[in-house]
Formats: C-alpha cells, sequence, structure tokens
C-alpha cells in the first residue's frame, strides 16, 4: 500500500455522497458523509503524495456544499410557499366562516 492510498480511498466515499446529494437521497447521504468523515478522522497529516487526491477531495466537497445550499434554498423556498398558502386558507376560511354565521342568524 503506498503512503497516499488511504486519501485516494477517500475519494470514492466523497463521489458517492455527492450522488446521493445531487439525487436528493439525504438520509443516505448524511450516512455516506458520517462514513467519510470517521476515514477521515482516523487518519494522521497526509503525506505529499496524497496532495492529487487531497485537490480532489476538496473539489468534491465544494460540489457536495454547493448541492446542499441549493437543496436547502428550494426546502426554504417551498416552506415559504406552504406558509403563505396557509395564510390564504385561512383568510378563505374566515371568510366562509363570516358568511355562514351570517346566514344562520337569517335562519
Amino acid at each position: 500500500m503506498t503512503p497516499e492510498a488511504p486519501w485516494a480511498d477517500l475519494v470514492p466515499l466523497a463521489e458517492r455522497e455527492l450522488e446521493l446529494a445531487l439525487e436528493g437521497r439525504w438520509e443516505e447521504a448524511t450516512e455516506a458523509s458520517t462514513v467519510r468523515l470517521e476515514a477521515a478522522l482516523a487518519l494522521g497529516a497526509p503525506p505529499a503524495a496524497a496532495r492529487p487526491h487531497l485537490e480532489r477531495l476538496l473539489e468534491l466537497q465544494r460540489l457536495i456544499t454547493a448541492g446542499l445550499t441549493v437543496a436547502r434554498a428550494n426546502t426554504a423556498r417551498q416552506l415559504g410557499d406552504m406558509n403563505r398558502g396557509r395564510t390564504a386558507m385561512r383568510g378563505y376560511g374566515s371568510a366562509l366562516g363570516t358568511a355562514q354565521r351570517a346566514d344562520f342568524g337569517r335562519a
């Protein structure tokens, strides 16, 4: 085994994590992230020969982070849409309740 092999082994883990994140499989992406983090924490200081693998890992991490940022923004937008929909429904419900009470009073 070469000195940089443990860092090279992290690359496919990060690639899998990115793939899962891009597919929106968040629970699996979280598990893959945990596996990668635990493997990385078990390593000491990288040798100079690991530099290309570290650069690839940095690139993958940037892509993972960008994917998470987009997903977070989409989730926030969807929650905002739901909140606006709920507010509209309350408004309709209030108007309907007022109309029903008015009709009930005439009977």
